[in-house]
């Protein structure tokens, strides 16, 4: 009997799979949808000064954002090296920058898990260990957005002086009990001696001390703050007057909700309806919404550079005798 039922498991894991993806895209076009329908509402309310904005705006400071956007994106792929180094793989900062700029595309792909795959998969083809990649990438996801929380947690006090609105966002603060548990060693000890189910015996496991891993969520904070920057110098090209905290915030926060709503590509919709909803304190509503549709399209800019930047490098490493080769430098 249980031969008779592990042997059909090939048969149904693959339709199982590609109905569970089916289902997600589905839920996750109907979440992009209502976000997008959000913000486009808060935009038609104000459509007819909206002429007005973009005849005022200063395209100075949105030109000063891109780059900011390029930089807060690349650190916070960098900071993956060293969460790869704490779990006992090497890497130069080359591949790492190829390998992140590169897999960060599949978040633009429906299903939540392709930013995953992609990242873990190229590190695999660049001679990292299969178990350690995947466990390196899904650790550097939850430590980038558990930083994230935590970076608007410091700021929700400046933000709160300034009486904005947190709506029903402020759930996601619940994430950072949560997100410092499961970095301790008998959680993420634990976690890893499962994930060997599915990658197979490889190196040896290595768990960071919580210390370690509490400290690597920490170096993500710089990155953020560029992020927020970036966001903000859009808010400058259409308000002149925006606040720098509340903006920075909404920026972050927005980011936290779009990850956390993983079946969204990208979090399109969601990230900019969560920014309008709490940006709308400091600026007119079809403003704060201009500013999230905007800001959308800069750090897909900053991707698109990312990427671009990384395809030379991997050619470059491809057509050297042995492909690139996995060590410190």
């Amino acid at each position: 009997m249980a031969r008779s039922a592990t042997s059909a498991d090939p048969a149904t894991g693959p339709a199982r799979g590609r109905a569970a993806l089916r289902i997600s895209t589905v839920v996750g076009v109907g979440l992009a949808l209502a976000g997008a329908g959000f913000v486009a509402q808060r935009i038609a309310s104000g459509w007819s000064e909206s002429g007005e904005v973009i005849a005022d705006a200063r395209w100075g400071w949105l030109l000063a954002g891109l780059p900011t956007a390029v930089l807060g994106m690349s650190a916070l792929g960098l900071v993956w090296r060293r969460i790869i180094t704490a779990l006992g793989g090497q890497a130069s900062r080359r591949e790492v920058f190829v390998w992140y700029q590169l897999g960060n595309l599949g978040k633009y792909l429906p299903g939540g898990v392709w930013p995953l795959v992609g990242r873990s998969e190229l590190a695999v083809r660049g001679g990292l260990d299969r178990a350690t990649a995947y466990r390196s990438v899904a650790l550097s996801m939850g430590a980038t957005y558990l930083c994230a929380t935590v970076v608007c947690a410091v700021l929700l006090p400046f933000v709160l002086v300034s009486r904005a609105d947190l709506g029903g966002q402020v759930w996601v603060f619940g994430l950072i009990p949560v997100g410092l548990a499961a970095l301790h060693p008998a959680v993420l000890g634990r976690v890893f001696r499962l994930s060997e189910k599915l990658f197979g015996k490889g190196a040896p496991i290595l768990v960071p001390r919580w210390r370690t891993s509490v400290g690597l969520v920490a170096r993500h904070a710089p990155p953020w703050l560029a992020n927020g920057l970036a966001t903000y110098l859009v808010a400058l090209t259409f308000a002149p007057d925006a606040p720098v905290l509340v903006i920075v915030f909404a920026g972050i926060l927005s980011w936290v909700v779009g990850f956390v709503v993983f079946l969204v590509p990208s979090g399109i919709g969601v990230r900019e309806a969560a920014f309008t909803a709490v940006a709308a304190v400091a600026m007119p509503p079809h403003v704060a919404a201009t500013v999230a549709v905007v800001s959308r399209l800069v750090f897909v800019a900053a991707d698109a550079l990312g990427a671009a930047a990384a395809v030379p490098i991997a050619r470059r490493a491809a057509a050297r005798p042995h492909g690139p080769s996995v060590s410190s430098r």
